[in-house]
């Protein structure tokens, strides 16, 4: 028999009970890594497209502008921004001393040029002109914009090689929290036991998530954190739990 149980409800619906709060904090902080993985990995697609673009960017200056704005802003957004919704995952703790210092640079783009206009040293530079001609004089302006910078791939290349298996390692051990936060009170399954997953629900609008979900490829090593055995809840006999 397949079961899937939803965590993230049943440590919304414990909020109030002062015994779940380990277990609250364990699911959150899980979580937290989880998203961060994702984004990391959604980082690392904009970076290899990039990549690719960087001996001949040509026509295609905007699609490089806009693929480096989202891999430094959700970088940064993994790795440098507090945010209430995701605990901290440490990111930088990852990274050589070196790394740090290039982990800066990016925040700084992100700060002085992406996310906030600034002309961050030659990235933007716009100037108001006044013209003298023949035919009469005029205000007007002239603008340069950088769309990319190789060097800026090339960093962030160097630092998710770190981060991500980094964070990666941060899964499992927030998984091992959970479950050794289940194992320490086993009358939180009689609770979760109550609130399943609804796959059905949850995929309905993405083509294949539901056939997938259960599917040959659906829990890979990629996707499942940790597998275990939970302990059994003795008026009750429980199959495998698997996440």
């Amino acid at each position: 028999m397949q079961r899937v149980f939803d965590l993230t409800a049943a440590a919304a619906v414990l909020t109030a009970n002062p015994k779940a709060q380990s277990f609250i904090k364990a699911v959150r902080k899980f979580q937290s890594a989880i998203s961060v993985s994702t984004d990391l990995a959604d980082v690392k697609k904009s970076v290899e497209e990039l990549q690719k673009m960087r001996e001949d960017v040509g026509g295609s200056g905007h699609i490089a502008r806009a693929l480096l704005t989202h891999a430094v802003v959700v970088y940064c957004r993994a790795s440098h921004t507090k945010a209430v919704e995701r605990y901290d995952v440490g990111v930088i703790g990852a990274y050589s001393p070196e790394q740090r210092e290039a982990h800066k640079i990016i925040v700084t783009l992100r700060d002085k040029v992406l996310a906030h206009f600034g002309s961050g040293g030659g990235w933007h530079d716009e100037r108001v002109l006044y013209l003298q001609q023949y035919h009469g004089d005029a205000i007007t302006a002239v603008h340069h914009r950088v769309n990319s910078d190789s060097m800026m791939s090339d960093i962030l290349e160097n630092l998710l090689e770190a981060a991500i298996p980094y964070v990666k390692e941060k899964e499992v051990d927030r998984a091992k929290e959970i479950d050794d936060e289940l194992t320490k009170a086993p009358e939180l399954f009689k609770l979760i036991d109550r609130i399943p997953f609804d796959v059905k629900d949850f995929y309905k609008d993405v083509p294949g998530g539901i056939e997938n979900f259960w599917g040959a490829n659906g829990f890979v090593a990629e996707r499942t954190v940790r597998s275990t055995t939970k302990v059994q809840d003795p008026s009750r006999a429980e199959p495998k739990r698997r996440r």
